[in-house]
């Protein structure tokens, strides 16, 4: 019964960190193909109760609606942890066993990666899987969904490990290689890892490669382009 919580900002404030070298049409696109992607892998998970995506963008809720998805609206946009806080709400009133935290911008993580995390569950009620680079945490599994309050953000992987063990609980941490890699800078638009996944994300990055950018250091071409 644990059901995935996909968090999911306006597609027009969706990856500002991005704006040195993608406009904001393209970080647009790159949302909704990084989005559909995730989705695409949720609902290949069996073991999964349900999807649940909060969001107060009719687009974005049209795409995860098409997907199977129940969707709610974020009355604190653009809070990403009052979301997720939001959706763990609507979760427990509705007597579901947890949550599992899914963010859009992960479009690597593939089945096995997310039942390893379920799987966890079964020996820890909180299953942390870090982000690869800047100490964050990529996906969070929290059992039952009110357990802990979500910290997301930079260096948030300690903050959740710290939570846990503040309620005598030893995570279970999972060092995931798709789910770690979130897309939030140039340097992350590399997916040339050999997985067959994240096909629609792929495809937009190689077609954004011919797409002029702004000559700056570290922009998009120099990024992604060997």
């Amino acid at each position: 019964m644990i059901w995935a919580l996909v968090p999911v900002k306006r597609l027009e404030a969706a990856k500002s960190r991005l704006a040195p070298v993608l406009d904001s049409a393209e970080r647009g696109r790159l949302a909704k193909a990084m989005l559909r992607d995730v989705l695409d892998t949720l609902r290949r998970v069996e073991t999964l109760a349900g999807i649940l995506v909060v969001t107060d963008d009719a687009e974005v809720a049209a795409i995860a609606a098409g997907h199977g998805a129940t969707v709610i609206g974020d009355p604190q946009e653009p809070a990403f942890n009052a979301a997720v806080l939001h959706g763990m709400h609507w979760l427990d009133a509705r007597q579901k066993a947890g949550a599992l935290v899914v963010p859009g911008d992960i479009p690597l993580v593939t089945v096995e990666e997310i039942e390893a995390v379920l799987d966890a569950t079964r020996t820890s009620p909180v299953v942390i899987v870090p982000a690869t680079r800047d100490g964050g945490t990529n996906m969070l599994a929290i059992a039952p969904p009110l357990l802990m309050p979500p910290t997301f953000g930079p260096d948030s992987f300690a903050r959740h490990v710290a939570a846990a063990q503040a309620l005598g609980i030893t995570p279970a941490i999972l060092r995931l290689e798709g789910a770690g890699h979130d897309v939030d800078v140039a340097a992350d638009l590399v997916l040339d890892t050999g997985s067959a996944a994240a096909p629609r994300t792929r495809a937009l990055i190689r077609q954004l490669r011919g797409t002029p950018v702004p000559a700056v250091a570290g922009s998009f071409k120099e990024a992604v382009l060997p």
